[in-house]
């Protein structure tokens, strides 16, 4: 008797078999996969339990070279328990984090390796060390979207930026995008042609696809290339087998097998294409072998409960659909998601929780059934409004506005809408024509502020001032009305609409702490706090409140008094975002980054509205020189808020950063549009144009810029820039005579031209407009280009007396005392320069850029005190590499190779592609007697854009090495 659900045909079984679960090949691909790894893990985890408290990172290392041996013999429950050791005594170290991931992936722990390569890259490994594998585990598990929105090839090598375009294309592939999983495996083949992995990849999806000749002509043309590579034979024998030529499949699977006889799966599709053969004895033996070996497979177990059921041996048959049944439930549920009915189940699910979420999906339903409907369409485009997801609730309004044109409340929409994107004068037509049709006070209230986006201030100022007159209880009306006033310098008259609104409710604690804000704004800030600090004795557990005067705490450098008041708020409801923003900021002000850090990103993962934190955050990742990690959260932000002007630019500026000009400039278009005719928007992103080497794209932007603002100072001195940039003088000099016309008088203006006199090598002109605007308005920044000048003039006596005269005049400025300090270097004078930073250090003994600046400059004058700041500068700021490159060396030369190893792998580890940091780590590894792994660093230097200098010491290496 058949067992239910058991195929009674061979095609059936081998169209289960050959059609699920593709693979994409891979060099290390794991044999005999064993999911369930209690046995060895379990006594890893309890080796580190018993171990011994963290020690130091010298320990870590000693750990770390034994975890590498015991890896290297393949002994992983060992190598586990020496790295987890070594973490514990160090945390930061690199090395082990990455080995780590190595030895869970290759002992098939693939959630576990997972885990471990994403914290690898958490800590600040290169995503060139990392992509790859993190990559195929994300594939193997099924989690093509997390591949999708993290695992991405710009600024990797081309053979490793194949392999990463291969492992999208199979992703994309099987969410069903073949148009984008076809470039992607062109692209893979056009930047590594030898590779047979884009033509394994691709014949999968041709397969899908119906064209089996293209499929098998691609596996085909795959063994050609890589005769000796299990997996090409592999892949040929799922698409014969496929195909029905069972024959052929079973030819290839034998070589795959003879090419590596732990294969299981070409083991499985060896028993499948027997059973298909009827020589199902030779299967049963392919099936036991497979269940003797531990391999805990579906497929297997399914194949097993078909024999067991033409056996008619019912009992094995249940017990082994069961266990493939289990499996197949215990699959993650991207794996999933595909199966229309378990994401329909999904969907349902969510809807009854009750959920905003919910809220938007049920409205997508009644959309989908009716597209006309009004009422539907006008909440939708509320909650996308509220949601700040600008682009849907665009699509909505503008089919209503073409629905009903005449009804006030959709052109009052309209408005809101055009308002929210800054389209100030598109925003006023929608509201005046609201108006008209009747749309009443709060249609005129937002037509206010509709004019004055567009520098209508005294009709608008006139408009509002009569809508609260009317209605003194329009709190959005009266509170726009005091902020007005405070801009416009009428102090008076914003306290006093201030103190109106709270006159109309005393008890409300928001307008008492509104009337707080304007005094604040108009820097009356005891006025500020005592009006605030009579609001929390009211109720002191009021939020914006207790935001407020922690704001002021902060600002006036009164960090204990803030953080015990917003920890105390945090307790109460520690998933506040907002208040875990602000502690964020309090914490980088107290020069905490690890904890600011921490804080932004409890803020950023606690709500899906505001991407303040997530911008912090990124921008604390690209000032503490992570960039990978600051790439891979901003692709991030932007998935999550890709309506979000700031969004797109700070995640321009990480992949500049990374080196990926092609993606920046992509985000910068973006932006572009997303800025409508906002000037200040649309002015940083024509910097950061500038900044990505997108001419065209900046003038673009600019012109569009200038359209808004046609006067505004800062556009017309970056069409200087941008003409300077162009190279062709006739242009810098008609946008500086412009610039010079309308704003003769403004320092930005003597700034610009001094910056083109300086670009033209007319340096003493230069010094004259630098002097003109330092005498207006002195800075140090503008005391640095005059040196830099004086410099060019060859004039190191009086850049120096310039930067002495300003330190004078600021002897509170570290900034100014710190351009002295580097000034004295820069003219020759390191022993004043070393004084100079010494009282710098001694006044701000934790600044970590202070102190690198300090260690290179002892570095120079080989002074003994070297070591020790270099060691302090690099325990503040671990990952500064040209820092960990000088204390790495340092504990190299005074014989600490352990430690020197230590710091020189982890600054590889952050920046593979330094190619003399990496021959610096192979100097110490063959110091160390690690002459393999000192091989391949010194090959990958002499590679790399920056090569070590030819000379003896490189000579002698590379004989030692056979290099």
């Amino acid at each position: 008797m058949r067992a239910a659900g058991a195929p009674n045909t061979a095609g059936p079984l081998v169209s289960a078999l050959s059609t699920d679960m593709p693979t994409m090949p891979s060099p290390s691909r794991v044999v005999f996969p064993v999911r369930r790894h209690g046995h060895w893990l379990a006594a890893a985890l309890l080796a580190l339990a018993l171990a011994p408290a963290a020690a130091s990172p010298q320990r870590a290392a000693r750990l770390y070279e034994s975890g590498l041996q015991r890896y290297e013999k393949s002994d992983f429950a060992g190598a586990a328990v020496d790295l987890r050791n070594a973490l514990q005594a160090d945390p930061r170290n690199l090395a082990a984090h990455l080995l780590l991931a190595r030895v869970f992936e290759r002992a098939g722990d693939l959630q576990a390796a997972q885990q471990a390569y994403e914290e690898a890259l958490r800590q600040g490994v290169s995503r060139t060390e990392v992509v790859g594998r993190l990559g195929h585990i994300y594939l193997s598990r099924g989690e093509n979207a997390r591949l999708l929105s993290t695992i991405y090839p710009e600024g990797l090598p081309d053979t490793l930026r194949a392999e990463v375009l291969t492992l999208r294309g199979t992703a994309m592939s099987a969410d069903g995008n073949v148009d984008g999983a076809l470039q992607a495996f062109g692209e893979a083949r056009t930047l590594d042609a030898r590779s047979p992995a884009p033509l394994l990849a691709e014949a999968q999806l041709h397969l899908r696809q119906r064209d089996r000749e293209r499929a098998r002509e691609l596996a085909r043309r795959a063994t050609e290339l890589a005769p000796n590579d299990e997996s090409t034979w592999f892949q040929l024998g799922s698409i014969q087998q496929a195909v029905g030529e069972m024959a052929p499949a079973l030819a290839s699977f034998d070589r795959t097998i003879a090419l590596n006889p732990r294969h299981a799966d070409a083991r499985i599709g060896r028993a499948t294409a027997l059973i298909a053969l009827n020589r199902n004895e030779e299967a049963d033996k392919e099936l036991a072998l497979l269940k003797a070996e531990k391999v805990v497979e579906p497929r297997a177990s399914f194949l097993r409960a078909t024999r067991a059921s033409q056996r008619g041996d019912e009992a094995t048959a249940r017990a082994e659909y069961t266990d493939a049944a289990n499996l197949i439930d215990g699959i993650a549920p991207a794996s999933r998601s595909t199966n229309e009915p378990l994401l329909l189940v999904g969907a349902l699910s969510h809807r009854a929780l009750g959920s905003n979420q919910s809220a938007r999906q049920y409205l997508d339903s009644l959309l989908a059934r009716n597209g006309r409907h009004k009422a539907a369409s006008m909440l939708m485009a509320t909650v996308l409004l509220e949601g700040n997801e600008l682009g849907r609730a665009s699509k909505l309004i503008g089919e209503l506005v073409r629905n009903y044109p005449d009804d006030p409340q959709v052109q009052y929409l309209n408005g809101t809408l055009l308002l929210a994107r800054k389209q100030f004068g598109a925003a006023a037509e929608a509201l005046d024509r609201s108006l008209r049709l009747g749309g009443g006070n709060a249609a005129l209230r937002e037509l206010s502020f509709s004019q004055f986006g567009i520098g209508q201030n005294q009709v608008a100022l006139a408009n509002l001032e009569k809508v609260f007159a009317a209605n003194p209880r329009d709190q959005r009306a009266g509170i726009e009305l005091a902020v007005v006033y405070a801009r416009m310098g009428q102090g008076a008259k914003a306290v006093a609409t201030a103190e109106a609104l709270v006159r109309q409710e005393p008890g409300n604690l928001t307008l008492v702490n509104f009337l707080g804000n304007v005094k604040g704004r108009l820097r009356d800030f005891a006025g500020a706090r005592k009006v605030w600090e009579q609001a929390l004795a009211r109720d002191p557990r009021f939020r914006p409140t207790v935001m407020n005067l922690s704001w002021l705490d902060i600002d006036e450098g009164r960090f204990d008094a803030a953080r015990t008041r917003l920890l105390a708020h945090l307790k109460d409801k520690p998933r506040d975002p907002d208040v875990l923003f602000q502690m964020g900021v309090l914490e980088q002000r107290a020069r905490r980054d690890a904890e600011a850090l921490s804080y932004w990103e409890q803020a950023d993962s606690s709500q899906t509205k505001d991407p303040r934190a997530g911008l912090a955050s990124v921008q604390l990742l690209i000032g503490s020189r992570q960039f990978d990690r600051a790439a891979t959260a901003a692709r991030s932000l932007v998935g999550r808020y890709p309506e979000s002007v700031p969004v797109h630019l700070v995640a321009a500026q990480a992949q500049l950063r990374l080196g990926d000009r092609v993606q920046a400039r992509n985000l910068l278009v973006q932006a572009n549009r997303l800025a409508g005719f906002d000037a200040p928007a649309l002015l940083e992103v024509a910097r950061l144009q500038l900044a990505a080497d997108h001419l065209e794209g900046a003038s673009h932007t600019l012109a569009k810029a200038l359209q808004a603002e046609p006067n505004a100072l800062p556009l017309l001195s970056l069409a200087v820039e941008l003409a300077s940039r162009r190279g062709v003088p006739a242009e810098v000099d008609r946008a500086l005579g412009v610039l010079m016309q309308r704003h003769p008088n403004e320092v930005v203006t003597q700034i610009t031209a001094g910056h083109v006199a300086f670009a033209r090598n007319d340096l003493a002109r230069a010094i004259n407009f630098y002097r003109t605007a330092f005498e207006r308005e002195p800075s140090t920044g503008l005391m640095v280009a005059i040196v830099r000048a004086q410099m060019g003039l060859r004039q190191p006596d009086a850049a120096l007396a310039t930067a002495q005269a300003w330190a004078r005049k600021a002897p509170g400025d570290a900034s100014a005392q710190r351009a002295l300090a580097d000034t004295q270097a820069l003219v020759g004078k390191p022993e004043l320069a070393r004084d100079s930073y010494a009282a710098l250090v001694k006044a701000d003994p934790e600044n970590p850029s202070l102190l690198a600046g300090y260690a290179q400059l002892l570095a120079r004058l080989n002074d003994p005190q070297t070591a020790a700041v270099a060691e302090k500068a690099y325990r503040l700021d671990a990952a500064n590499t040209a820092l960990a490159d000088l204390h790495g060396s340092l504990l190299m030369q005074r014989g600490d190779v352990d430690g020197g190893l230590r710091v020189l792998r982890d600054a590889r580890l952050r920046e593979p592609d330094n190619g003399l940091l990496r021959w610096r780590l192979a100097l110490a590894l063959s110091k160390a007697g690690r002459k393999n792994e000192a091989r391949d660093e010194l090959r990958a230097a002499l590679a790399s854009r920056n090569p070590p200098p030819p000379g003896p010491e490189l000579s002698q290496l590379r004989a030692e090495l056979g290099v």
